[in-house]
């Protein structure tokens, strides 16, 4: 136990030692993080809508030939199979058509688009992430519009319920903040690699800095310790210069 406290003593002694290397390395790297963070990064925006979806011939599950969904499985399988439904040209092309102003094409509605349950319950959010609010809650009720006409004729005997539909805001808040985790990480990482850094200097340097230095290597320990003092400036070491001693002899120089 001795021993551990006495290493730890030695690297707190290292720490303090080069601590202005530390802090260098940090302070560097945390900054360099923030600016890197703050120049860099793009706001992703997400609206979404809410719709209920139901099955008015749960009593007959391969009504009019078309095996109906609701029977199928439950919970999150419904909503797989409506995922793939909304995510298929079939549902795609027909907003592209219908809504020419999103200027989108049918590969970029099936990227942004995702959809998922709520709680495993009947209720479908589908959800539409981009890089402006106000488009993605165009395209997100684009979407839901289109699927809720069409559902009922590619699965006969089912229909979807506009729940809450997306609506604009004068302040939306982006999905991808994150500024403070990236920058919490280069400070961490930074002081766990400055601390190594100065503990690897130091025992690379073999010289004799200190009185602990001097116990550590010779084995001995010291009487007594000459501590460091400050030059006085030039101008006051000249003005005692000039200032005799007493038994001194004072002499001139002639030209």
């Amino acid at each position: 136990m001795k021993s551990e406290d006495i290493d730890l003593r030695e690297y707190l002694r290292i720490v303090r030692r080069r601590l202005w290397l530390i802090v260098l390395i940090v302070l560097t790297c945390t900054i360099g993080a923030a600016y890197f963070s703050y120049n860099t990064y793009v706001p992703l925006y997400a609206a979404q809508t809410k719709l209920y979806v139901n099955s008015a011939d749960a009593a007959d599950p391969f009504s009019r030939g078309v095996m109906n969904i609701g029977q199928m499985s439950s919970g999150g399988g419904v909503i797989e199979t409506y995922k793939e439904i909304i995510r298929t040209p079939i549902i795609m092309d027909k907003v592209v058509e219908r809504y020419p102003q999103l200027d989108a094409s049918t590969e970029e509605l099936i990227r942004s688009v995702s959809v998922h349950a709520l709680n495993n319950t009947s209720v479908m959010i589908i959800s539409v992430t981009g890089f402006s609010y106000e488009r993605a809650v165009m395209m997100v009720n684009a979407i839901t519009d289109v699927f809720v006409t069409e559902l009922p004729k590619i699965s006969p005997g089912h229909s979807a319920v506009l729940l809450t539909e997306a609506k604009l805001s004068a302040s939306p808040n982006p999905v991808n903040e994150q500024h403070t985790t990236y920058i919490f990480l280069a400070f961490a990482a930074s002081l766990i690699v400055s601390v190594g850094i100065a503990i690897l200097l130091d025992v690379l340097d073999d010289r004799i800095k200190d009185e602990a230095d001097v116990v550590r290597v010779l084995g001995v320990s010291t009487l007594a310790s000459v501590p460091k003092t400050r030059l006085r400036s030039g101008r006051t070491r000249s003005r005692k210069g000039t200032q005799g001693r007493i038994g001194e002899e004072a002499y001139a120089a002639v030209k």
